[in-house]
């Protein structure tokens, strides 16, 4: 299943890094996947020009200490179902969107993830209020970020979206959140840009 690239549009308001910790006592299940595609780049913000075999069957190390994750932004990124619903209730349909099955460690197989990717990158970081890391030379794609200030006059009110400066940061409208939390969905974190580094 393909979800439209499009860029969907909010109005305005805040925008929020998106991030699934490890919860009290446990850790994420360890994504081991191997592309068979070396350049198949889940995190490029482009469509994927070749899809992969499907279902994707993607194997996850787990142990007694670790859990199944509602997010992964791995290779390739994983959500819950229940996750890409509230998603997509929330308006965002900018994912290509593809059926999964992880296999635990114990080979145990469950289908309640989707492996996504998400289009869309937008270079919307304020420049003059950002703070880059000491000795980061660039501005695109991988720089280390101490202090992110976001512009929404660049974000075009886009819901979802992968930061063109760093592409490992996902940005949501707090429209997203709202619906996120209003699904019961409470393993995620809303990170506000400017209190962490990515």
């Amino acid at each position: 299943m393909t979800v439209t690239s499009a860029n969907p549009v909010a109005e305005q308001g805040s925008y929020y890094v998106l991030k699934c910790f490890d919860p009290p006592h446990f850790y994420k299940a360890r994504v081991e996947y191997r592309d068979d595609d070396a350049f198949r780049f889940w995190n490029s913000g482009e469509p994927l020009e070749n899809h992969p075999a499907l279902p994707m069957r993607v194997p996850v190390a787990t142990d007694r200490q670790t859990v199944m994750a509602e997010f992964w932004d791995a290779t390739p990124a994983l959500m819950t179902k229940r996750l890409l619903d509230a998603l997509t209730a929330a308006g965002v349909n900018n994912l290509e969107v593809f059926p999964a099955v992880l296999i635990d460690s114990s080979g145990a197989e469950t289908t309640n993830h989707v492996a996504f990717n998400l289009v869309g990158l937008i270079a919307a970081a304020d420049l003059n209020a950002t703070r880059f890391a000491p000795g980061t030379e660039r501005r695109m794609i991988d720089s280390d970020i101490d202090h992110l200030v976001v512009d929404p006059s660049k974000t075009g009110g886009a819901l979802m979206f992968r930061l063109a400066e760093a592409v490992n940061v996902i940005l949501v409208h707090e429209k997203v959140k709202t619906a996120i939390e209003a699904a019961g969905i409470d393993t995620m974190t809303f990170m506000l840009p400017e209190d962490g580094a990515f």
